[in-house]
């Protein structure tokens, strides 16, 4: 299955419909900013690293200048001790004490990115020391998802010019053992998952467990990284689409409910595009290239509904799709998660040296290798 608009080049137009002059607004009303619901760091996070990979891949300047906006964005919003506000009002006042831990690990791991393809020598002092301010809160976090983002950070750290190995290997260890840990208390036959539960942006894990075992070279991350996966990819495929999670409730292994099918979530699909690349690049299986392109395909028609969630008139994403329609909110989450997924589509595209084979697996993502 092929679709015309993957073709197009990748397009910031929403975003920057959603960009004011301080940073990426929260929520939309259908395609119009919604000042109200003010800015995020997770939104602003992610926005930053699509700017980063648009400008590695195009060298436009709206993806320089959005970069920049976002970059100061992080600035604003990191506190002097080093964490970060996530809830910012319209009027630029910080709407909580202290953020989320999946904002901090999404701020890290932005700064990272900022770090290991740096747009321009202004950015890189600034990003250097907001990554080393927040540091040390690393080895405090609590959640499994945060530390996951964070593990992302650090392998983008370590392989920056301005990285340090050693140091990245020694804070991201402790997160990865944790996952590990958590995979054995839980996983069992028909459970192989890190969690007691399917629940939002599932497949940060595996995704994490892929770049714990490129920075640290340990074959245990290896390996429950390709268990976890294989298992989120077989309960979440319906008919050779990805069905991701719904948000109206979780799976549990032991519940009585099937998967919740709707609504499903651009970050879902947009993260399951992201982890099957990253062990795609840990493991050179061609059978990770193909879940990412079926992935990828959802946005554009092939899910449950036969609906796109890509609006071309635009350059946005629909918020969810549900049973019959899609939301028609095209808010920051779920643009820059299309984003993400189509850059980071774009980069393994460039970095195949056998163009062939990478023609060979778009062209037939069969159902026996998903």
């Amino acid at each position: 299955m092929t679709h015309p608009e993957l073709s197009q080049p990748v397009s910031l137009d929403h975003l920057a419909r959603m960009t004011d002059c301080f940073g990426l607004i929260q929520h939309a009303n259908y395609s119009i900013p919604d000042f109200r619901t003010g800015y995020t760091t997770d939104d602003n996070a992610r926005a930053l690293v699509v700017a980063v990979k648009h400008h590695r891949l195009h060298g436009d300047r709206l993806s320089r200048d959005l970069a920049y906006r976002y970059l100061a964005f992080l600035m604003y919003a990191q506190t002097p001790e080093g964490r970060f506000h996530n809830f910012v009002s319209y009027d630029r006042r910080p709407m909580d004490t202290v953020g989320s831990e999946d904002a901090f690990g999404r701020a890290l791991s932005a700064l990272a990115h900022v770090l290991a393809s740096p747009i321009e020598n202004g950015m890189v002092g600034p990003a250097e020391r907001m990554l080393h301010e927040a540091l040390p809160w690393v080895e405090a976090l609590e959640h499994p998802r945060s530390k996951a983002y964070c593990i992302v950070g650090l392998h983008w750290w370590a392989r920056s010019s301005r990285g340090d190995v050693r140091r990245a290997a020694q804070l991201a260890r402790p997160l990865a053992d944790y996952l590990v840990h958590r995979y054995h208390e839980h996983a069992r036959p028909g459970w192989e998952w890190v969690l007691p539960e399917f629940t939002y942006a599932n497949a940060a894990l595996p995704k994490a467990l892929f770049r714990a075992h490129q920075l640290l070279g340990d074959e245990q991350y290896l390996t429950i990284g390709e268990r976890t996966m294989d298992f989120l990819v077989e309960r979440t495929s319906v008919r050779d689409m990805l069905a991701v999670v719904g948000n109206r409730e979780w799976l549990e292994p032991d519940g009585e409910s099937a998967l919740a099918l709707y609504d499903q979530q651009p970050i879902e699909a947009g993260l399951m595009v992201e982890a099957s690349l990253a062990g795609y690049d840990a493991t050179g299986d061609v059978k990770h290239l193909r879940r990412a392109w079926r992935a990828l395909e959802w946005f554009f028609g092939r899910n449950l509904q036969g609906l796109s969630l890509y609006d071309p008139e635009t350059g946005g994403c629909f918020d969810a799709l549900m049973e019959g329609r899609v939301n028609q909110s095209r808010g920051a989450e779920s643009t820059v998660c299309l984003l993400l997924a189509r850059l980071v589509m774009a980069e393994a595209l460039q970095k195949e040296a056998d163009k062939a084979l990478m023609g060979q697996v778009i062209e037939d993502a069969a159902p026996q290798t998903v």
